[in-house]
């Protein structure tokens, strides 16, 4: 999920986090949706303990959001895209690197 998460910051810093410009360029806009749609895929995979231990982290809110961008993807709200890529990917990202280092 970490390297998911990157992925898309990285390809949306390639725009300046601008996400109208994003939207223009095709190719990076798909490449950071479907970053996207991996990281809420892999939000699957995450044992019921870790989700347990870590309830500060929407879970959930990661697998809807991947489930939106497959399922309904020509109607994807660029405001809210550019939201969840500001603060709940860099923000889960932070997370998943601290419970990395935990559970190391």
């Amino acid at each position: 999920m970490i390297e998911f998460g990157e992925r898309a910051l990285e390809t949306f810093a390639k725009v300046n986090d601008n996400v109208e410009k994003l939207e223009e360029n095709y190719d990076l806009y798909n490449s950071v949706l479907m970053s996207l749609v991996q990281l809420g895929e892999n939000a699957n995979l995450v044992s019921e303990e870790i989700k347990e231990k870590y309830q500060g982290i929407n879970w959930n809110k990661h697998r809807r959001n991947r489930n939106f961008y497959v399922h309904v993807y020509g109607a994807v709200n660029i405001r809210r895209l550019g939201e969840y890529l500001h603060k709940d990917v860099p923000e889960l990202v932070e997370n998943l690197k601290m419970i990395e280092r935990k559970v190391r």
